[in-house]
């Protein structure tokens, strides 16, 4: 496993055309070198808050968050934690 879970590694690859099942995602690719485009992103955002149970929040909808993997899990990971620990409550 690398910086993040394995349920965001297996949202992840789904929407990855250029990833084998047995390449590893470095952290530091961008987007569209795992063969993303704008449309696969969307897709991406709505299962990933599928998988999570949260909502992006509009400050997190920006191209600086969708560089690639690495920018994404920095921005959700915490909100998916917030999320996590506020219906536990």
């Amino acid at each position: 496993m690398g910086i993040w879970p394995q349920e965001f590694e297996e949202v992840l690859r789904r929407h990855c055309r250029f990833v084998e099942a047995d390449d590893v995602i470095a952290p530091g690719s961008t987007l569209p070198e795992l063969g993303m485009d704008s449309l696969e992103v969307v897709e991406l955002i709505i299962d990933l808050e599928d998988c999570f149970d949260f909502s992006f929040p509009e400050t997190l909808l920006t191209p600086e968050v969708f560089v690639g993997p690495s920018t994404i899990w920095e921005a959700i990971g915490p909100v998916i934690t917030m999320a996590a620990e506020a219906a536990r409550s």
